[in-house]
């Protein structure tokens, strides 16, 4: 898939008021942008130790840990210590 950059000027879209088509497409987009710089925010890539900290996450906190993986050169859904500290430092109910 080639990605086009384009400027826009920022909007936010209320995912609950979509319709359930719009938000299938929507994860689905996201779900092949994982692990790439244009990555939404929406689906999961998180490895299952940090789902109950992810999960409730916002999409602003889920892109930065996610950003965070890459520039780190981690795997999007591994785990270790890196991860952790990640993790700890964006999402506010991680232990």
């Amino acid at each position: 898939m080639k990605l086009i950059k384009t400027r826009t000027k920022p909007f936010a879209i209320n995912l609950n008021g979509l319709s359930p088509i719009a938000q299938d497409a929507i994860l689905f987009t996201d779900e092949k942008l994982i692990g790439t710089d244009a990555y939404i925010g929406v689906a999961w890539f998180w490895n299952n130790e940090y789902k109950h900290c992810m999960r409730e996450a916002s999409i602003v906190v889920r892109r930065k840990v996610h950003k965070a993986f890459l520039k780190a050169g981690l795997p999007v859904d591994g785990v270790s210590n890196e991860h952790r500290v990640i993790v700890a430092r964006y999402a506010k109910f991680y232990n």
